[in-house]
């Protein structure tokens, strides 16, 4: 009879560089590409900022945040869609004392 051995999910791991994972890097190139595209529609003297504003911000919402297995990306999604209604405990019902 074949006996199967489950591994760990921690030996399978995604290549990375640093703390980001390759697609990361490649999201964060393409920033840059669509920077250095859409300058044209930013004013001349802010062109060089813009181009460099761009991969850079997508660095620091894709790097890892505090929450275990998020991405700051994920974390400001999740921080604008959150419901900000305020829930109120529901309290039992008092018991009343009857009178005979």
């Amino acid at each position: 009879m074949r006996k199967t051995i489950e591994r760990p999910k921690e030996a399978i791991t995604k290549v990375k560089t640093g703390k980001l994972d390759m697609k990361d890097v490649f999201i964060i190139f393409a920033a840059w590409g669509f920077g250095y595209l859409t300058k044209v529609f930013v004013a001349p003297i802010i062109e060089i900022g813009y181009v460099i504003a761009c991969p850079i911000s997508m660095y620091l919402l894709l790097s890892p945040s505090n929450v275990p297995a998020k991405k700051n990306i994920q974390v400001v999604i999740q921080l604008f869609l959150k419901d900000k209604t305020t829930y109120h405990s529901i309290l039992p019902p008092k018991e009343q004392e009857h009178e005979i």
